[in-house]
């Protein structure tokens, strides 16, 4: 797939930019002097500056939208991760939630539960840990396991005796 380059596409809206300045540069000899000119070229100046101007406003709400979800990615995975640190049985391991959303209206929140656990039991705790975190802050999010079963990890293990 061949890549479209910035020039190419300006190639193509030259000659709207063009067309009043061409018809502005005409002598008075060789063009009668009607008022419709003047007013098509002032129409046509206004719609190009209108679409600058709503190209430039859509652009800032992507960006202001594409943000704000950024920020509420970051703390609801902050909370999964202050979640998974305060559970007991967790403590030490190397698991780690992972937030995203599309920037589209109504798009749900999906976490890919990250690590590895030495079992099956602790692995079915750190899901339903997570799901109910994030179930409590954003009722349609989605969990995705991608949690390994190694048994090397509890080994060396000793758990926590302050929390």
């Amino acid at each position: 797939m061949q890549r479209v380059h910035v020039r190419h596409r300006l190639a193509v809206l030259l000659p709207i930019l063009v067309v009043p300045v061409a018809t502005s540069a005409q002598t008075a000899a060789d063009v009668p002097s009607h008022a419709s000119s003047t007013w098509g070229n002032a129409v046509a100046i206004a719609a190009v500056i209108l679409l600058l101007l709503i190209g430039i406003g859509m652009a800032v709400k992507f960006y202001d939208v594409k943000r704000r979800r950024a920020e509420e990615n970051a703390a609801l995975q902050s909370s999964l991760s202050d979640a998974l640190l305060l559970e007991r049985s967790i403590v030490g391991l190397p698991v780690a939630p992972f937030v995203s959303q599309s920037v589209w209206p109504h798009s749900p929140v999906v976490i890919a539960v990250k690590g590895s656990v030495p079992t099956q039991e602790l692995r079915n705790a750190v899901m339903q840990l997570v799901e109910a975190e994030a179930f409590r802050r954003h009722p349609g999010a989605r969990a995705e396991d991608r949690l390994q079963v190694d048994p090397r990890i509890g080994q060396g293990r000793t758990p926590s005796p302050t929390r």
